[in-house]
């Protein structure tokens, strides 16, 4: 039940790419909450499932987002989901925060990979990969910043094996919409956001983050004004600093 189809992919297989992952994140426009970003391979040559939906997840509703999340999860050889939080946000800035979910999504897809037998360490070379990624920005190129600092190199045991040369990413323009591994990861990114913003509804319940999921609505701007900004706030989002100037929380 799907419009998308695996050409890119292989054509990736084809020229010797043993795994091809799509690369997409969730929640970069929202005034709370972390950043996710996902990962996601589909076993070589594979077909593309039948028995649900696999499109841009800004495309699905809910319902359907959710009806194909587990069976992704359950058929993809190979996903992970990694988070920058709120404070890393501020710290970085939204764009050099989404590298950093990128890098941690990819490095728990590498783990998994050799955890399941799919790949041996001493396979972790840049011939055997190659990176679709939705947009215009080589999200996991510029993540080697973060695999290589003092900081959060700890982060990326796997990681860092894989990047010692340029990996081979190539970046589509609306990929979600056009790429199966790039919807995939989307779809991933997408649902795991939504439900860590629900958990945090009933931790703060005063925003409503399970309605709006963080995102800049009238009524999540409307809270903000009415009680200002908690912890999962991005302080460094406009209507998030203006909302804590005019409670004094700066």
């Amino acid at each position: 039940m799907t419009s998308l189809d695996l050409q890119e992919e292989a054509l990736l297989w084809k020229q010797g790419s043993a795994f091809v992952f799509g690369i997409d994140e969730a929640g970069r426009g929202c005034l709370a909450g972390p950043v996710c970003a996902a990962v996601a391979a589909w076993p070589m040559f594979g077909e593309p499932p039948t028995d649900f939906l696999v499109d841009d997840s800004k495309k699905m509703t809910e319902q359907a987002r959710e009806r194909a999340y587990k069976p992704l999860l359950e058929a993809t050889l190979a996903a992970g989901v990694g988070w920058a939080t709120a404070k890393e946000i501020d710290r970085w800035n939204i764009l050099r925060a989404t590298y950093l979910a990128v890098a941690r999504a990819l490095e728990k897809a590498l783990a998994q990979m050799i955890e399941l037998e799919i790949i041996s360490r001493q396979r972790l070379t840049q011939e055997s990969f190659a990176f679709l990624t939705d947009g215009s920005h080589p999200l996991l190129s510029h993540a080697r910043a973060f695999v290589y600092s003092a900081e959060y190199e700890h982060e990326f045991p796997l990681l860092r094996e894989l990047c010692t040369k340029e990996l081979r990413e190539k970046c589509i323009v609306k990929g979600d919409s056009k790429i199966f591994s790039i919807a995939s990861a989307s779809i991933l990114a997408k649902v795991s956001r939504d439900h860590h913003m629900t958990t945090l509804d009933k931790e703060f319940p005063a925003y409503e983050f399970a309605v709006h999921k963080g995102y800049s609505t009238a009524k999540h701007v409307g809270h903000l004004q009415r009680v200002g900004p908690c912890s999962e706030h991005r302080r460094s989002f406009t209507p998030v600093s203006e909302a804590a100037r005019a409670f004094g929380m700066v």
